[in-house]
C-alpha cells in the first residue's frame, strides 16, 4: 500500500522493537526502543501502531509520553504488536568556515554586484572604497543602484590639487591629445610647459625662458620674440629640426 498523506522531507522508515511479551492486559504504559536502545518518537502522529493486526489511531488508541506509548485500553496477552516509525529526524550540522560557496547563495544574500561596463569586477568583494575629497554615494530606491558623486576637483588623470587648477574657459575648446609619454616636448597632440594663452585670436606667451629648451629630432620650434633666456639655461635644436623665432 502507497504511503497515504504529506510525503517525508527527511529520514526514513523505521521499525521498532516488538514489545508484545509485554502485555498482560492490565498494563498501559510500555516503553519503546530500537535496537535496545530508547527510542523517543516525536509525536503520537510521526508513528505507526498495529495493536493485534488493528492500526491504531494516534491520541485516540495511545499517547506518547517521552520514549513511552500509552494505550488507552491494556493490550491483551494474545495481541502482536509492532510499531513503524515515519520519519526519523536528521541533525543538521554547522557547515566548516568557507565552506558555502557563492552558488550556494541565494541572490538576495549575495551583497553587493560590482560591474564595470557590465563587466564583473573582482571576487569576493565585500567593501567600496571611495579615495578622495569631496566623494559621495547614496542609494538610489527607485532604480535599486548606488549613484556615486564625484567632486568636480577630479579629472580623467587623477585628481587635481586645488579648484583653481584645470580646465576653465567661456569659450568651446577641443583637445585631443594621446597618453602623455616622456617628456612634454616630445609626445601628444596638444602639451604645454610653461605659460600660454589663447585669447580669441591672439597667442600669449612668457617673454622670459626659465627652462631648458630641447627641439627633438623631426620636430620644429616656434618662440615669439623678443625673449629672455636665462642664466644657465640652454636652448638645444637635434640636427635636422629648426627653431624660429619670430
Amino acid at each position: 500500500m502507497a504511503y497515504i498523506g504529506r510525503q517525508l522531507d527527511a529520514g526514513n522508515y523505521l521499525k521498532l522493537d516488538d514489545i508484545s511479551s509485554q502485555f498482560n492486559g492490565s498494563t498501559v504504559r510500555f516503553n519503546l526502543t530500537s535496537g535496545g536502545n530508547p527510542y523517543y518518537p516525536g509525536s503520537p502522529f510521526s508513528i505507526l501502531v498495529s495493536l493485534g493486526g488493528v492500526i491504531q489511531e494516534p491520541s485516540s488508541a495511545y499517547e506518547i509520553d517521552e520514549n513511552q506509548i500509552i494505550f488507552a485500553a491494556a493490550p491483551q496477552s494474545t495481541d502482536d504488536f509492532f510499531c513503524i516509525s515515519l520519519g526519523v529526524a536528521l541533525g543538521v550540522g554547522v557547515p566548516a568556515d568557507g565552506s558555502v560557496t557563492f552558488a550556494k547563495l541565494a541572490p538576495s544574500a549575495r551583497g553587493v554586484g560590482i560591474q564595470s561596463g557590465g563587466v564583473n569586477i573582482g571576487v569576493g568583494v565585500t567593501q567600496l572604497n571611495f579615495i578622495g575629497f569631496g566623494n559621495t554615494f547614496a542609494y538610489n530606491s527607485s532604480t535599486n543602484s548606488i549613484d556615486v558623486s564625484i567632486s568636480g576637483n577630479a579629472g580623467a588623470g587623477g585628481t587635481f590639487s586645488a579648484n583653481a587648477v584645470g580646465v576653465h574657459t567661456t569659450k568651446i575648446l577641443g583637445i585631443n591629445t594621446t597618453t602623455i609619454a616622456g617628456a612634454a616636448n616630445s609626445e601628444g597632440a596638444i602639451q604645454a610647459v610653461g605659460n600660454i594663452a589663447l585669447v580669441d585670436g591672439a597667442i600669449l606667451t612668457d617673454q622670459n625662458i626659465d627652462s631648458n629648451l630641447f627641439i627633438p629630432s623631426g620636430k620644429n620650434g616656434l618662440v615669439i620674440g623678443p625673449v629672455t633666456v636665462g642664466l644657465g639655461i640652454t636652448i638645444d635644436v637635434a640636427t635636422g629640426s629648426v627653431l624660429v623665432v619670430v
